[in-house]
């Protein structure tokens, strides 16, 4: 039912910001300090480049690719790069101190970027820093950790006036374990921390009936259908859904398999993925269930779900 998988894209960036990844182990990271060996510690990365945004001034509060940046003390802009036609973002600061935090999209566990500004201190919400000095040969600073990275933070209030942060292309994504492919990571709603998943059709939120009325049922089979959202893995090329599979565990221990019927990346969020699954007739009544998806035979996390 591809209409269905189609018509949840355009709500998806209205729901970033009440949705979290769902457990998060310690933190355990590597620095690096060149791209190379930092594309080598990361796997399914994406890159703004900031060669799609005008030039010219932004909000304090932006967002490009579903990522947040926020700069409270300074005016942020699209900017030509010195020597290049290339486009920069930069982040000016209050004199006396510059600040520029990004907020990552759920499950990074990999994020890079070209800094030009010197001296410059570069943090992570996980508890690694980097200090750029003055006599640094190196525009490149990354982090690579096997826990996720809410935010990235440039900073100095040191010395005087403090320098503006000039940045290029973003990298982030997830830790490659050795030869392990991606681990695909289910979305949770983060008040409740139950699956961020919605009916396909009528958009509505747990609880499901596995059966709908046609009335508002695009499919002549009279089943739920139900979007989940994944991060971690790329779900975007034709023919991708022959290796999702997806399946539920009910309170007896019973599980179920949930049929897979579409996969697909969101709209204007190259980093989100959804998968579409019909509600099969024998799980009506089950009450709460444990659901997983698995990618090329990888499982995801497991989200709880109510079917009534």
């Amino acid at each position: 039912m591809p209409l269905a998988a189609k018509r949840i894209l355009p709500f998806v960036s209205l729901l970033l910001f009440y949705l979290c990844a769902g457990s998060a182990a310690s933190a355990d990271a590597t620095a690096f300090r060149d791209r190379a060996s930092f594309e080598a510690a990361a796997q399914n990365v994406r890159t703004i480049d900031f060669e799609s945004q005008a030039r010219g001034d932004l909000p304090a509060v932006s967002e490009i690719d579903g990522v947040r940046f926020e700069n409270f003390l300074g005016p942020t802009s699209v900017v030509k790069a010195p020597g290049s036609s290339n486009n920069l973002l930069d982040a000016g600061g209050a004199g006396e101190i510059t600040t520029l935090t990004i907020y990552l999209p759920p499950g990074t566990t990999a994020v890079g970027c070209e800094q030009f500004s010197r001296p410059m201190n570069v943090s992570t919400s996980t508890g690694e820093s980097v200090t750029m000095a003055a006599s640094d040969g190196e525009h490149f600073v990354g982090f690579v950790t096997d826990a996720p990275v809410a935010w990235l933070r440039f900073a100095l209030d040191f010395p005087e006036p403090t320098p503006n942060v000039l940045l290029d292309n973003l990298s982030f994504g997830q830790r490659r374990a050795g030869n392990e492919p991606p681990a695909p990571l289910l979305l949770t709603d983060a008040l409740t921390g139950r699956a961020a998943a919605f009916d396909s059709v009528a958009l509505t939120v747990e609880p499901f009936e596995a059966s709908t009325p046609r009335t508002r049922n695009l499919a002549s089979d009279g089943r739920t259908r139900v979007t989940l959202f994944v991060v971690g893995v790329r779900l975007d090329a034709p023919g991708d859904a022959a290796f999702v599979t997806a399946r539920a565990v009910d309170a007896q221990l019973r599980v179920h398999d949930l049929p897979v019927e579409a996969v697909g990346g969101a709209k204007n969020l190259t980093w989100l993925s959804q998968v579409n699954v019909i509600l099969p007739a024998e799980l009506a009544g089950a009450g709460d269930l444990s659901v997983s998806v698995a990618v090329r035979g990888v499982e995801s996390n497991k989200v709880a779900l109510r079917v009534n």
